[in-house]
């Protein structure tokens, strides 16, 4: 089992209303995630830019055709097309925490860098070390 950070944009899709009325997330399987991993969503689009959501992997590579038809939450026009060929991981909401404490500097504080000691950019979605695992469980607790 792995602990993630995965972005999520709400500029691009209503993430926030569509946990409330779902409870989970799908996205296009482009990681190695697996059932049971933990996904930590990092809001990037609003003003938050933090880490507001855990979740657990419910399911992995979903067929596209199995795959929840979320496009009524999409701000995008047209909004994101899927290939035939294309799988779908299911996020299950654990828990939502807003907290600043959470931002993009406080992960960098706690272990959020590459091997050179830098800040990792918050540009693609990353398996997290054991620091920083640790530090954002701390909220969700």
């Amino acid at each position: 089992m792995s602990n993630w950070i995965v972005r999520a944009n709400p500029d691009q899709f209503r993430i926030h209303d569509f946990i409330r009325d779902h409870g989970f997330v799908e996205y296009r399987q482009t990681d190695k995630w697996e059932e049971g991993d933990i996904i930590y969503l990092y809001i990037t689009g609003d003003d938050a830019k933090r880490v507001e959501y855990k979740m657990i992997v419910e399911r992995a590579n979903i067929p596209y055709n199995e795959s929840f038809d979320d496009r009524a939450y999409s701000r995008l026009n047209p909004p994101n097309t899927w290939t035939d060929t294309d799988k779908a991981v299911r996020f299950k909401l654990i828990k939502r925490v807003e907290n600043n404490e959470l931002s993009y500097k406080k992960l960098c504080e706690h272990g959020y860098v590459g091997k050179n000691g830098r800040p990792l950019p918050m540009t693609s979605n990353r398996r997290l070390s054991d620091e920083t695992s640790s530090y954002i469980e701390g909220f969700f607790k």
